[in-house]
């Protein structure tokens, strides 16, 4: 059982010795590390590895092996050769802005007529809503096309017919037992589908049906332009960052870095990265929250409104707007987390609990997938936190690596109102009465996936390595993996029975800096987070170290630091 003070496991990945490694890094002209990195992540011919190296707009598939695209396209195109009024439908998260943007301005650039939604997460909630549809009939719009929600509209698609009103769905959140009536289901996890690339973002999809749209008129070509901003949405909806995920991440964050648009430009600068590269981890961990704080703070529209807007002193405004909401959320963030961190381990009988099942009248509903993200990583259970308005609960879920939770609420689905999302993550509504038997069931449908005994925590481990077998080639090598996200993690090495020779703790005392020193050399090494290790590892003077090997600039120098996951004193 794990206990609440173990420590994660290091565990050597399976092929850490394959002779293979060292053969595909001869024939690349890298280091022997990374052809062990190249092998660990099953690209262990020099083809595949290039291929995923080197991403091309030719690595992306045809969309129209999209089942029902053809229909998509057709009943868009006919909106706008009639004049129809469209409404284009999204959702409040970045992957929901980023795909109404990009659909919106490619059909205005189509001479579409068009207006866009978004749902307010707390008067409204996600996706599709009869709400929706009313506002779309008294805009007299004919066609309603969703990006990244409506796979499970069954009603308000049926509304929409009622009223006249077409909706084409395109989605790609998995399916339920019944799809709605609409003219077109594009969603690669429709059953029956085809597509030989199932885990795109939402604004993937979107991405898709665009490069169809723009068929004939700059095609694909065309399409690429929106991919700064597909990068974003791809990377903040934490989807595997490999295959076509990988191709549409890693050309737009080329395109990021040099993008035009105002908000982009001003986001960047109120995020300190004006002057920096940015990098996968920029946009998850810096852009995508302050994007994500204006939905989760309530109203989204004021995201959608700095990725249209033309003007700059308009950008820079929005741009400080979300920069206020994201301290706002942060701190409604630290108050949640707080509250339910000590509740798992007073109500729950944690760590002899399968799942964690909680709610309040307290939390708001607008932080809950960052804190069960938390929660997750803390105590190593599926999380559903859920805040209740009176006799309703709207909750949000994250889940562990072998625990699909959209078919673990299915389990559930008589107890909750509504749920829908992706193997780690999803969202609910529940009656307010049914959470006690909703915490009793959930629990018992966990513990058929896993016995909490099989999943201690653990670091996964690509190579051993000596210092000496670190330098800023091998850096350079490993920074073209980028960018590192599920299905594509940042490498990690270990090297054991390290003499500490200096430990310094920076940043206020959160930080932990040290130099490292084996038979083969001498380094610096950074520990973010791990500044209370400072006085054990000071007293022992020998560690072992998980760790990546980074280039680091300082006073125009490149030198090697190792930026440190987690260190053993020994």
């Amino acid at each position: 059982m794990t206990t609440k003070s173990e420590n994660p496991r290091w565990v050597l990945h399976p092929n850490h010795a394959s002779p293979r490694a060292r053969e595909l890094a001869e024939t690349l002209g890298a280091p022997r590390a990374f052809g062990q990195v190249l092998v660990n992540r099953g690209l262990t011919t020099a083809e595949t590895a290039r291929r995923f190296l080197e991403p091309s707009p030719d690595h992306l598939h045809d969309p129209r092996l999209l089942l029902d695209l053809d229909r998509a396209t057709d009943r868009v195109r006919r909106a706008i050769a009639n004049r129809e009024r469209i409404l284009v439908q999204g959702d409040y998260d970045v992957d929901g802005v980023t795909s109404t943007f990009v659909l919106t301005t490619a059909l205005r650039e189509l001479g579409a007529d068009v207006h866009w939604r978004i749902p307010h997460r707390t008067r409204e909630g996600y996706g599709l809503s009869l709400m929706a549809v009313e506002e779309a009939a008294a805009l007299q719009c004919t066609l309603i096309v969703t990006v990244d929600c409506g796979i499970t509209a069954i009603e308000p698609v049926e509304h929409a017919r009622v009223r006249g009103i077409d909706t084409v769905v395109t989605d790609h959140h998995e399916a339920g037992g019944e799809l709605p009536a609409a003219v077109a289901l594009v969603d690669p996890n429709r059953p029956g589908c085809p597509y030989p690339f199932r885990p795109l973002a939402g604004v993937g999809v979107t991405f898709k049906l665009v490069e169809a749209l723009f068929e004939g008129c700059g095609g694909r070509t065309r399409a690429l332009g929106y991919l700064d901003v597909v990068s974003l949405g791809t990377i903040a909806d934490v989807v595997p960052l490999v295959g076509e995920n990988r191709v549409l991440a890693w050309l737009g964050l080329e395109a990021l870095n040099h993008t035009q648009r105002p908000g982009l430009k001003a986001l960047r600068e109120v995020a300190g990265l004006a002057d920096k590269t940015i990098t996968g981890g920029h946009v998850a961990f810096v852009l995508a929250p302050r994007i994500n704080a204006a939905g989760r703070m309530g109203d989204a529209d004021q995201a959608m409104r700095l990725l249209l807007t033309h003007d700059r002193h308009e950008a820079a405004a929005l741009a400080e707007s979300l920069e206020e909401d994201n301290r706002r959320r942060r701190a409604l963030d630290e108050e949640v987390a707080l509250d339910a961190s000590a509740r798992v381990e007073s109500e729950l009988g944690w760590p002899d609990c399968a799942s964690i099942l909680l709610w309040s009248e307290r939390w708001h509903p607008g932080v809950l997938g960052i804190v069960a993200s938390r929660l997750v990583e803390r105590f190593r259970r599926p999380t559903v936190l859920v805040a209740l308005d009176r006799e309703r609960g709207r909750g949000s879920g994250r889940s562990v690596p072998g625990v699909d939770l959209t078919r673990v609420l299915d389990g559930c689905g008589d107890l909750l109102e509504s749920h829908g999302g992706h193997a780690h993550a999803a969202g609910l509504a529940v009656a307010r009465a049914q959470l006690p038997a909703l915490r009793e069931r959930l629990e018992r449908v966990v513990r058929e996936h896993f016995v909490p005994d099989d999943l201690p925590p653990r670091l996964e481990i690509d190579a051993d390595l000596t210092l000496g077998e670190c330098d800023l080639a091998l850096a350079r090598w490993l920074e073209r993996l980028a960018p590192h996200g599920p299905g594509n993690p940042e490498p990690l090495f270990r090297s054991e029975a390290v003499t500490v020779e200096s430990v310094r703790q920076v940043g206020e005392g959160r930080h932990l800096r040290l130099l490292l020193r084996d038979a083969t050399g001498a380094l610096e090494a950074i520990g973010f987070g791990l500044g209370g290790q400072a006085d054990e590892v000071a007293r022992r003077g020998r560690c072992a170290a998980a760790y990546l090997p980074q280039r680091n600039e300082w006073m125009g120098e490149m030198r090697l630091q190792l930026k440190l996951k987690e260190i053993r004193v020994e």
